[in-house]
C-alpha cells in the first residue's frame, strides 16, 4: 500500500502527507489568522487553491534546506524565514508596493515599501509563518528529541511565558481590529482554523504512532523536486499575472536579489549545528500539549473581547504596527550581530 511505502528514514507516506498538512495548516494559522489577513479563510476558494498551499510549500522547503545544510538553530531559522518573507516582493509585490489597494505607509525607499518592508521580512514571516509554526510542530509531537539550539525557547521559564502571551495578545489584537469587530466572524476563524490542525493532529497521533518528529517533515529527491517545481511555478505565474503594475523597479528588483545574497552568506557564516542530530531533551520543564491550550484559549479570549472595543483597539494596534517594524530592524541586527559573535569563536568558519 503507498501509506506503507518509505520515503524518508522509518515515516511512511501517509504519515508524511499529514505531517506536511499540519505543518501547512499551523503557518497559516499563526500568519494568516494571527495578522487578521485571511478572515474566514477555510471558507474562500482562494485560501484553498493558493494561500494554504503558499505557507505549506515555504515552511516545507525551508525547514528541509535548514536540514541539508544543517541550520537549525533559532538564528538560522530566522534567517530562512526571512527568504520565506521576500515571497511578499515576486507574489504579492507587497514589499515593493505595500498591501493591495493602498500605498507604503512611509512611501518608498530604493523602491522597497516601508514600513512594510521590515514589518513583514524582518518580523512577521520569520517568527509567525516559520519559527512559531516550527516550535509548536515541536510541541505536538510530544517526542523526547527537538532541533539543536530549541531547548532555550521551549522551556517553560518566565521569559517564554511571557513571549508567548505577548504573541497571542498580538494575534487577538491584529485578528480583532481587522475583523472590524465582528466577534462572531473573529470567533469562527479561530475555531474553524484550531479544528482543522486538531483534526490532522489527532490523525497524526493516531493513526501513525511513532513517527511523529520535527524530522518527519523531512523530504526525499522526488519530495523536493514536485516542491520546487510548484514554487517555480508558482513565483513565475504570480510575478507576471498577479498584480504585475504593483512590481518594483529594476533597482529594486536587483536590491531584492542582493538581499538574498547577504542573507546567504549569514547563513554560511552561521556554520553548520554544533549538534549532529536533534537534541535529547534533559529533565526540564517544557511546553507540551497543555500550556499549547491554554496559549489557544488565552488567543480565542482575548481576540473575542477586543472585538467589543474596536476603537482602543485600533490605537493600541497602531502602537504595536509602529512596534514591530522597529523589531524586525531589531531582529536583523541582532542575528548579524550573533553571527559575527559566533565568527569571533570559532575563527576557524563554518563547516
Amino acid at each position: 500500500m503507498a501509506e506503507q511505502a518509505q520515503v524518508s528514514g522509518s515515516v511512511s507516506l501517509g504519515a508524511k502527507i499529514i505531517y506536511i498538512l499540519l505543518a501547512g495548516a499551523l503557518s497559516m494559522f499563526f500568519a494568516e489568522v494571527f495578522s487578521g489577513s485571511s478572515i474566514l479563510w477555510f471558507l474562500t476558494s482562494w485560501a484553498w487553491m493558493v494561500t494554504f498551499w503558499l505557507y505549506l510549500a515555504h515552511l516545507v522547503f525551508f525547514i528541509n534546506l535548514a536540514f541539508i545544510f544543517k541550520r537549525t538553530s533559532l538564528t538560522s531559522l530566522y534567517l530562512w524565514g526571512v527568504f520565506f518573507g521576500l515571497y511578499e516582493s515576486w507574489i504579492t509585490k507587497v514589499t515593493w508596493a505595500g498591501y493591495a489597494g493602498s500605498t507604503p505607509g512611509w512611501g518608498h525607499i530604493l523602491g522597497f515599501a516601508f514600513p512594510e518592508f521590515p514589518l513583514i521580512v524582518l518580523f512577521w514571516h520569520p517568527i509567525m509563518s516559520f519559527i512559531i509554526p516550527v516550535l509548536t510542530f515541536e510541541i505536538m509531537s510530544g517526542e523526547k528529541r527537538i532541533l539543536p539550539g530549541h531547548l532555550s525557547i521551549l522551556t517553560k521559564t518566565g521569559r517564554n511565558w511571557a513571549l508567548a502571551l505577548l504573541i497571542a495578545f498580538l494575534g487577538a489584537l491584529f485578528l480583532s481590529a481587522n475583523a472590524h469587530g465582528n466577534f462572531v466572524a473573529v470567533d469562527v476563524t479561530i475555531i474553524g482554523s484550531i479544528a482543522l490542525i486538531a483534526v490532522l493532529y489527532r490523525v497524526a497521533i493516531k493513526r501513525y504512532p511513532g513517527q511523529f518528529s520535527i524530522e518527519s517533515l523531512k523530504l526525499g529527491k522526488i519530495g523536493m523536486t514536485i516542491l520546487i517545481a510548484y514554487l517555480a511555478a508558482l513565483y513565475l505565474f504570480a510575478f507576471f499575472f498577479i498584480l504585475p503594475e504593483r512590481t518594483g523597479p529594476p533597482l529594486t528588483i536587483l536590491l531584492t536579489l542582493v538581499i538574498y545574497v547577504i542573507i546567504g552568506i549569514l547563513l554560511y557564516l552561521n556554520g553548520a549545528d554544533k549538534t549532529a542530530k536533534t537534541e535529547l531533551l534533559p529533565e526540564k520543564s517544557l511546553f507540551g500539549m497543555k500550556e499549547l491550550v491554554i496559549l489557544l484559549a488565552v488567543f480565542f479570549i482575548l481576540a473575542t473581547a477586543l472585538s467589543f472595543v474596536t476603537p482602543f483597539d485600533f490605537i493600541v494596534l497602531m502602537f504595536f504596527y509602529l512596534s514591530l517594524f522597529a523589531v524586525g530592524i531589531g531582529l536583523l541586527a541582532y542575528t548579524i550581530w550573533n553571527v559575527l559573535k559566533g565568527r569571533r569563536k570559532n575563527p576557524t568558519g563554518p563547516t
